[in-house]
């Protein structure tokens, strides 16, 4: 097996040994197009006999009966030494690697040990309060053919589930059936008079009043992963649901297609909430932690059919990831897993093999007809339509630069004409066989696509909570959280960058929200950070990774006036002259004579207001903001800590002079308080 970095290596020495660098280097540049660059390296034989996916190591993905046996049978170990993390981490890796029935067929006896896992899964889900998750991983174990004999304890459970849940007449209901029904087993007589005594005394618990059972505080961190949905918008665009009527989108030669604020923005509203056009976890370990479809984290994960390699949160996941994208992917996966693909080949792979090839000549060529799309605004129901639009600076591009995507892309063409019948499939499902001339249309939308997602892919991230107090101010900038996956947006990838952003993003799964980080004035660009900002990287540092991965120089406030970094800067804020943005001295700034006493004009026409007031608004305001950032840094996030957090930040932002510690770490704890609304994992304290 072979990484395409190691495929694309020896493609390059097998050209300098037969000296056609030069020769091959020649085709690749501004003046060609993806088409013919991916046409001339295809049909090269050195590219034909290299440039091909490896076989992938199929044992990572198999299932497998003894397999999953001896993970259930170390759960069990785990579970009985009272060790449920352990245990519930071993179950799962016994789901997954169970024999599964397909989608909608009937389970058969080889399907037997998936019920066992289910049911041993959902002992654990009970025990560490997690009453809905049991019950449902008991009714799957009751429909996969868990064993009759042993259907009493099953059924037990359930009931004390649905008591915990505060659903006691269905428990009651449970209890009658399954005491009914034990006359039908082969129990002896101490036995059954047993099972009827526990039955029959949790029943007597059914006929009181009905209350929910709290879960169990001692393993949230293992099972939370955030709010159950995302912030909401509080209004709507008319024509883009995901974009709040605060904004609209605009088009000018320099900026492109940029967002503009309609009204005057407060920090913390939420501006965009998006769903990704496409998504895709990470190639490593997080395959089997995070839901392949959504990418949020599953402390129960449900299984591919299939395969061993990947997991679903939940049952809807599961069936459309399988009847789509996934699908797709399904039996080629180890392979894929084995190139170890960087993010935006990784998305264009997964982009390309949810659809069918049929459909992709009509849509390219819709689309080709259309035109120029540099003006486009990206349509609901027209998503590959906004990935053919993406910028991907072709013509800025290297030869070398060029010449490795179109690598990439023979090497992904291979795995989609070779490995995915479904991309085949015409009319009536039958098989297309594909023209010299499809090959060249996926190998030239598989370099459009790469080159559009290298400069808009976004990272999702999972925050982890409880980080926040043992990293430096620093880190946290950095970092942020964990990154679990890959995705691409419409509305998103319309943002622009600056280094003092007035607006972030935050993960929620495969769901974005963008959120104001300052007061952003009515006619003013709404910009988030492409990667780095002012406070934790230099000015060189920033223009040199901007102009290499998205090809442009940054010209924002911070670049133009070289700001320092956070550790350099005042961290005392000082109230600013309305008229020069100097720093007062006292409540008069020396350079204008303006005397800031009043919420009157100058004569100039500035509005001036009340310096002093303004002082002792901000004196009363921070300690209230320095104990909301204390629980914020806890992990706990509420509509008071918010308030108080954005009346401070409101203060500084209006009145004080720019940049100071006091605002960045502000804006700081408004980024903590939305990064706990998105995707989390609760860390082990220390």
């Amino acid at each position: 097996m072979a990484s395409f970095k190691e495929l694309y290596a020896k493609f390059r020495g097998q050209l300098q040994e037969s000296w056609l660098t030069n020769e091959v280097t020649a085709h690749f540049g501004p003046t060609a197009t993806l088409d013919s660059m991916f046409r001339y390296l295809w049909s090269r034989p050195e590219a034909q006999q290299i440039l091909v996916p490896p076989p992938g190591d199929m044992r990572i993905s198999r299932k497998g009966v003894i397999e999953a046996e001896k993970f259930r049978t170390e759960g069990n170990r785990l579970y009985r030494e009272r060790k449920l993390e352990a245990a519930l981490l071993a179950y799962n890796y016994s789901v997954i690697a169970s024999p599964h029935p397909a989608l909608d067929e009937a389970p058969t006896p080889a399907h037997q040990g998936l019920s066992l896992a289910f049911a041993n899964r959902s002992a654990v889900l009970y025990e560490t309060g997690q009453f809905k998750a049991a019950l449902d991983d008991a009714d799957r174990a009751l429909k996969l053919g868990y064993p009759p004999a042993k259907q009493h304890r099953l059924q037990e459970r359930r009931a004390k589930c649905l008591q915990a849940l505060g659903r006691s007449q269905e428990a009651k209901d449970i209890l009658d059936e399954t005491l009914k029904s034990l006359s039908a087993l082969s129990l002896d007589e101490k036995e059954e008079a047993s099972i009827k005594k526990s039955l029959t005394k949790l029943q007597s618990k059914c006929e009181g009043v009905s209350n929910t059972i709290s879960t169990n505080q001692l393993y949230e961190r293992v099972f939370y992963t955030g709010p159950p949905h995302p912030p909401e918008l509080l209004s709507f665009h008319r024509d883009f649901p995901s974009l709040s009527d605060a904004v609209s989108i605009h088009y000018t030669p320099i900026r492109g297609r940029h967002l503009v604020a309609d009204r005057e923005i407060q920090p913390g509203e939420v501006l965009i909430v998006e769903e990704a056009i496409a998504a895709t976890v990470r190639l490593d370990a997080t395959l089997r932690t995070h839901c392949t479809r959504c990418l949020r984290r599953c402390p129960a994960p449900l299984p591919c059919p299939s395969c061993s390699l990947v997991v679903f949160c939940s049952e809807k996941c599961q069936r459309v990831s399988v009847s789509g994208s996934h699908g797709a992917e399904c039996q080629v996966l180890p392979a894929i897993v084995a190139l170890q693909l960087d993010p935006a080949p990784a998305l264009a792979l997964r982009v390309l093999s949810s659809m069918t090839l049929p459909t992709l000549r009509t849509t390219v060529a819709t689309l080709q007809q259309e035109g120029c799309g540099a003006k486009t605004v990206p349509k609901p129901g027209k998503e590959y339509s906004t990935l053919y639009h993406l910028e991907g600076h072709a013509t800025a591009r290297t030869e070398s630069q060029l010449q490795e995507t179109a690598a990439v892309a023979c090497v992904i063409t291979h795995i989609l004409f070779e490995h995915c019948p479904a991309f085949l499939r015409g009319e009536g499902s039958q098989l297309i066989t594909p023209t010299e001339e499809d090959i060249v249309l996926v190998g030239g939308q598989l370099m459009r696509l790469i080159l559009g997602l290298e400069c808009n892919i976004h990272v999702t991230k999972e925050a982890e909570a409880g980080a926040w107090g043992r990293e430096s101010e620093t880190s946290r900038r950095q970092g942020r959280g964990r990154d679990v996956g890959w995705s691409v947006y419409a509305a998103l990838s319309l943002i622009n960058h600056s280094c003092v952003p007035n607006a972030l993003s935050t993960s929620h799964g495969s769901t974005k929200f963008l959120y104001s980080v300052s007061i952003i004035p009515k006619g003013a660009e709404v910009t988030d950070t492409y990667g780095e900002r002012y406070v934790s990287h230099d000015r060189a540092t920033r223009r040199a990774n901007l102009q290499q991965h998205y090809f442009f120089c940054c010209d924002c406030v911070a670049c133009q006036a070289d700001w320092p970094l956070f550790k350099d800067i005042p961290s005392k804020p000082q109230m600013r002259c309305p008229s020069c943005c100097q720093a007062l001295s006292g409540f008069t700034c020396k350079l204008c004579r303006l005397a800031c006493t009043s919420e009157t004009k100058s004569k100039t026409g500035v509005q001036l207001y009340d310096a002093s007031n303004v002082q002792v608004q901000l004196n009363r305001s921070w300690p209230m903001y320095v104990k909301a950032a204390m629980e914020v840094n806890c992990g706990k996030v509420n509509p008071s800590v918010m308030v108080a957090v954005i009346k401070v930040l409101v203060l500084l932002d209006k009145y004080a002079v720019h940049p100071n510690q006091a605002y960045i770490t502000a804006q700081e704890t408004l980024m903590t308080c939305f990064d706990l609304l998105g995707s989390v994992s609760l860390l082990v304290p220390t």
